[in-house]
C-alpha cells in the first residue's frame, strides 16, 4: 500500500530506481533519521549491485513489497525537499517508455552534472588492526599489490579508491584491495559529495564609520597595512577578504587582529557564480511589430491567457522577427507570474539570444547548457528553482528546467538535428519532450524556424499544430539572391583546382573592398569522407539504402554505415570515365589557410569545434565580429542559423555537396535546411547582400529549393 501522507503513518520503505539499464524498481528500507526526508520525488544514496548509487525515489510504501530480511538500507538522502516534481516524474516515465530506457536514465536527464551527487569509496587504515611499516613489508613479497596499496594509504592516512587505482593501477588491483579488507587491514567507506552554493569570505565593519576613524591614528603607527585596510572598508563598507588583501598588501593575521578588537568582522555571503557567456550588444526595449508578427503573438497569447496547451509552429522566413514574438510571449507568460523555457540548438547561439532576453528581462533569465562549470550549473539550477529566475534559456537540456508554474516553452529552429540526444540513453528528441511537457503542464508550445522539419510542417498541415506564417524580413529588406556555381565547370572549362570558385572570389574582394563582412560556410555536422567524380559530379551510392558510401583511408574500402556494404573505390568514374574520381575531405582550417593566401590584408577567424574549446570562445569570437574586428569568418553549422550581423553582406557556402552526401536518408532535407539557415546571414540590413553556393549538383532539388529561398 503506498503512503497517502506523511505524519502518523510514516513511511519506512521506498522504491527507488537508479540511471541504469534495469527497467524496475527496487524496495529499500528507509531508517528512522530519514523518515522524514525520503519523499516521492527524492534523490537518495543507496547501495546497488555491489557499490553505492545515487538513486530516485518513484513511491513511498508502507508495507514492503519484498521480504523484510533481504531488504537494504538507503544510505542517505540528499535533499530536504523532493527534488523532481510530479510533472517531472510523469514526463520522464512517458520518455522511459517513448525511448525503451529505464525511468532512471529518463530521471539522470533532468538531474544535471553539476547538481547530482558523487559518492566516493575511502579506503582508510583499520587502527585496531595495529596497521605499520611492518605490516606493509610482511606482505610485500608475498602480496606486492597488496603492500602497494596498504603504504599509500598508512602514507596519506586515507584515499579514495579513485586515486588509488589511478596511481596504482593495472591487473589485479580490485581483487588486492578486496584482500585488505577481507584482512580487516583496511576500512572501505563512503563519503557523499554534494554540490553547494558558492561562498566567500567579507570583511565588513563591526562599528560605526566614526568609531572606526578613532582606530586610524593608532593603527597608522603600528600597522599601517591594516589602517589602509580599515580605511578602505569605511568608504566603501564591505569589501571581499581576498580583493581587500590584495589592494592593501596586507596579511590574513592584520585583519584577523582588526577582527580580534571588534573593529571589523568576517562574513560567509553566497555569491553567484555568472556564466562567461555574454554577449556585448544592446537591443531596444520595444519594437513596432508587423501585422504579420501582431498576428503571430495575439495567437499565442490566447492561449496563454487561457493556460491551454496548444502547438504552434511559426514559419517565417530569416530576418522575420521570429525573436521578438517569442519574446512578447514570454512577457505574457511573467504577466501572469509563470515561467517560460525558451530552447536553442546550439550553444553558439546562446549568448545572443540571452542578450536579447537580458535586455528585455533583466536578470530573470538563467542559462542552462553543457558547457557551464559544475558550479555555474549549481547556481543556475538553483536560481530557478527557488523562482528567482523565471526564464530558462539554453540546448536540449534546458527542456527539464525546473521552473515552476510553467507557461509557455520556445522550440527556437526546431527542424535542428542538435535536439536529438544520441548518448547516452534515452535518445530522446527534445521538440517531442518540449511538446509532452507542455501538454502535462498545460501551456502552449511554440516551433520556430524558416525551414520547418517534415513531420512539423505536416503537423501543422493536418491540424494538430497551428501554422503562423511570416513571409516578410523586416523593414521589407528582401532576402539575398543567391549564385549558384557549378565546380565541375570550374575544373572542366577554367581548369581551376581551387577549394574557392572565381566568382567566390570575386565577390569576397568586392564586400572587403567595401569595408563589409564576409561569412563562409563548411558543413562538418556529421562529416564522413565521400567518393566522387570532379568532373560529372558522380558519387558512390549504397546499391541497397541509397545513401552515399564513406571512405575509409585506413583500408581503402568504401562502407555503408546503415547496411554494411563493402566495396573498394573505383579507379575511373563508371558514369563519365573520367580518373578524377577520389575520396573528397576538406576542413574549416584548410578553408581559413587559402582565404589568408588569396587575401593577405584581411583578418580571418575560425569558427568550429576546435577554435571554441575554451571556455566562453562563441562569446569572444562571435563578439569580435560583432564589433568589426574580423573581416571574414569560417564556420560550421555553428555560424549557420539564428545570428544577426547587419554588416555582412556576402556568405560563402564552399561545398554543398557535403550535407547533400553524408550517409543519411534525411540528407536531402538537411541539406536544404542548411542552406536556407546560412544564406539567411547575409543581407540583414539596409546594405543588402549575396550568398554564392559552390556544389558539384547544382541540379539537386535540395540545391534549387535552397536558391528561392
Amino acid at each position: 500500500m503506498r503512503a497517502s501522507q506523511r505524519g502518523d503513518s510514516v513511511s519506512r520503505y521506498a522504491l527507488v530506481v537508479f540511471p541504469v539499464p534495469a527497467d524496475k524498481p527496487y524496495c529499500y528500507r528507509v531508517p528512522s533519521g530519514l523518515v522524514d526526508k525520503v519523499r516521492r520525488g527524492s534523490r537518495v544514496i543507496a547501495p546497488f549491485g555491489g557499490r553505492y548509487l545515487e538513486g530516485y525515489v518513484i513511491e513511498e510504501l508502507e508495507k514492503p513489497n519484498f521480504p523484510e530480511e533481504e531488504l537494504k538500507e538507503i544510505y542517505d538522502c540528499l535533499d530536504e525537499e523532493p527534488f523532481f516534481s510530479d510533472e517531472m516524474l510523469e514526463l520522464t516515465r512517458w520518455m522511459a517508455d517513448r525511448y525503451i530506457s529505464s525511468w532512471g536514465e529518463a530521471l539522470r536527464c533532468a538531474d544535471p552534472y553539476g547538481v547530482r551527487a558523487m559518492v566516493r569509496r575511502i579506503v582508510s587504515i583499520n587502527r585496531e588492526a595495529g596497521v605499520d611499516r611492518g605490516t606493509v613489508e610482511s606482505l610485500r613479497e608475498r602480496a606486492p599489490r597488496q603492500a602497494a596499496i596498504l603504504e599509500m594509504v598508512l602514507s596519506k592516512g586515507r584515499a579514495s579508491v579513485a586515486a588509488l587505482r589511478r596511481e596504482l593501477g593495472g591487473s589485479g588491483f580490485y581483487s588486492a584491495l578486496s584482500a585488505l579488507e577481507r584482512k580487516r587491514l583496511v576500512t572501505i567507506s563512503h563519503a557523499v559529495r554534494k554540490s553547494g552554493p558558492k561562498k566567500v569570505s567579507y570583511v565588513t565593519l563591526a562599528v560605526s564609520p566614526e568609531e572606526a576613524e578613532g582606530y586610524l591614528e593608532e593603527l597608522e603607527r603600528r600597522a599601517p597595512k591594516a589602517a589602509r585596510a580599515l580605511e578602505m572598508l569605511i568608504e566603501e563598507g564591505s569589501i571581499p577578504l581576498s580583493e581587500l588583501l590584495n589592494r592593501c598588501d596586507a596579511s590574513r593575521s592584520s585583519i584577523s587582529a582588526l577582527e580580534r578588537r571588534g573593529i571589523v568582522r568576517l562574513e560567509r555571503v553566497e555569491e553567484v557564480r555568472e556564466p562567461d557567456e555574454r554577449w556585448e550588444e544592446e537591443y531596444p526595449s520595444e519594437v513596432e511589430l508587423t501585422d504579420e508578427q501582431r498576428a503571430a503573438f495575439e495567437a499565442i497569447a490566447g492561449a496563454i491567457r487561457a493556460g491551454r496547451h496548444e502547438v504552434f509552429l511559426i514559419h517565417g522566413v530569416t530576418g522575420s522577427g521570429k525573436t521578438e514574438v517569442y519574446m512578447r510571449a514570454v512577457e505574457e507568460v511573467l504577466k501572469r507570474g509563470k515561467g517560460a523555457i525558451v530552447l536553442v540548438p546550439e550553444i553558439s547561439l546562446t549568448p545572443q539570444t540571452v542578450a536579447r532576453f537580458a535586455s528585455r528581462f533583466g536578470d530573470r533569465i538563467a542559462i542552462l547548457h553543457s558547457r557551464l562549470s559544475p558550479g555555474e550549473r549549481f547556481d543556475q539550477w538553483r536560481m530557478i528553482k527557488e523562482g528567482r529566475a523565471r526564464i530558462v534559456v539554453g540546448p536540449r537540456s534546458a527542456v527539464f528546467a525546473p521552473v515552476e508554474d510553467l507557461g509557455l516553452i520556445v522550440v527556437d529552429e526546431e527542424h535542428e538535428t542538435s535536439y536529438k540526444q544520441i548518448d547516452p540513453p534515452p535518445r530522446y528528441h527534445a521538440r517531442d519532450v518540449a511538446i509532452k511537457r507542455g501538454e502535462i503542464a498545460g501551456c502552449p508550445v511554440v516551433l520556430g524556424t524558416a525551414t520547418p522539419s517534415l513531420e512539423s510542417y505536416y503537423m501543422a498541415q493536418i491540424g494538430r499544430y497551428k501554422l503562423l506564417k511570416l513571409t516578410r524580413r523586416i523593414h521589407d529588406i528582401e532576402l539575398p539572391p543567391v549564385e549558384i556555381v557549378d565546380m565541375r565547370e570550374e575544373l572542366t572549362v577554367k581548369r581551376n583546382r581551387s577549394i574557392f570558385s572565381y566568382r567566390l572570389r570575386r565577390r569576397i574582394s568586392e564586400a572587403l573592398k567595401a569595408g563589409h563582412q564576409v561569412m563562409l560556410f563548411l558543413n562538418r555536422r556529421g562529416y564522413s569522407t565521400y567518393v566522387f567524380c570532379r568532373e560529372c559530379g558522380y558519387v558512390e551510392r549504397c546499391e541497397n539504402c541509397s545513401v552515399s558510401l564513406t571512405y575509409h583511408r585506413d583500408r581503402d574500402v568504401m562502407i555503408c554505415h546503415h547496411c554494411g556494404l563493402e566495396k573498394p573505390p573505383p579507379r575511373w568514374c563508371p558514369r563519365c570515365k573520367s580518373p578524377y574520381i577520389r575520396h573528397f575531405g576538406i576542413g574549416t582550417q584548410q578553408v581559413e589557410r587559402e582565404v589568408k593566401r588569396l587575401f593577405p590584408k584581411a583578418r580571418v577567424a575560425r569558427m568550429d569545434t576546435d577554435a571554441v574549446a575554451t571556455k566562453g570562445a562563441h562569446s569572444r569570437i562571435l563578439n569580435a565580429f560583432r564589433r568589426g574586428e574580423i573581416d571574414v569568418l569560417v564556420g560550421t553549422q555553428m555560424i549557420a542559423k539564428g545570428l544577426d550581423f547587419p554588416n555582412v553582406t556576402l556568405v560563402g557556402v564552399v561545398n554543398a555537396d557535403l550535407a547533400l552526401n553524408l550517409p543519411d536518408f534525411r540528407a536531402g532535407e538537411r541539406a536544404f535546411n542548411l542552406l536556407t539557415q546560412v544564406a539567411g546571414r547575409s543581407g540583414r540590413s539596409r546594405k543588402g547582400g549575396r550568398v554564392v553556393v559552390q556544389t558539384y549538383a547544382p541540379e539537386h532539388y535540395a540545391i534549387l529549393s535552397a536558391k528561392d529561398h
